[in-house]
């Protein structure tokens, strides 16, 4: 049985190409979104699993962002998190393009959702930075306190740098700041600026 999409209102998932034959199996290297179209300015619609086997079934001519299915959920993955196993050789998507094996496919079908200006570009993801668990009271707090949404270059994981232009608003009793990035909220160590905690409703 296939998972439900969530998706925007007139946004619509993308007719490939590429059909299931053509599919590549990939992993992601952080648990990634998924997105109904290939930009962060799309909603998120669920997430891969850091290191879980996924069938990448295309990729945008500069293999930036690809078509990835998985359990039965498709969607558009950044292809910087993207890895693919060749000949027992772990290798990147965006820096490996056509050598993949990854067809190139269009985002045919998707409502397109232009972008914002950005303040910045992230940075990593820093592999050191752990996530963490936040109290309950925490959790709510973010969940019922909006800030205003800022858009950044690149896709939002743990451990990822947020540039200095992003702004980050105190949590009551916690160490960490909030702000939402790329329609995501987050918790940053403020002194590192690293995304530790990614709320996904």
């Amino acid at each position: 049985m296939r998972h439900p999409l969530k998706l925007a209102v007139g946004t619509a998932l993308a007719v490939l190409i590429a059909g299931p034959a053509f599919a590549i199996s990939g992993y992601s290297t952080a648990h990634l979104n998924l997105r109904a179209g290939p930009g962060t300015q799309y909603p998120v619609q669920g997430v891969m699993e850091y290191n879980v086997r996924s069938e990448i079934t295309g990729c945008l001519a500069d293999y930036s962002w690809c078509a990835v299915d998985i359990a039965g959920l498709s969607g558009w993955a950044s292809a910087q998190y993207l890895v693919i196993d060749k000949d027992g050789q772990i290798i990147q998507v965006n820096t490996a393009g056509a050598s993949t094996g990854i067809p190139v496919v269009m985002a045919e079908g998707v409502a397109e959702v232009v972008a914002g200006p950005t303040v910045g570009v992230v940075v990593g993801p820093n592999g050191n930075v752990a996530a963490i668990v936040p109290e309950p009271a925490v959790i709510q707090y973010i969940s019922a306190t909006p800030v205003p949404a800022i858009a950044v270059q690149g896709e939002i994981v743990v451990g990822a740098v947020l540039p200095a232009e992003v702004q980050l608003y105190e949590v009551p009793n916690s160490a960490y700041g909030y702000t939402v990035v790329n329609g995501i909220p987050v918790l940053v160590d403020i002194s590192a600026r690293t995304i530790v905690y990614i709320h996904r409703a």
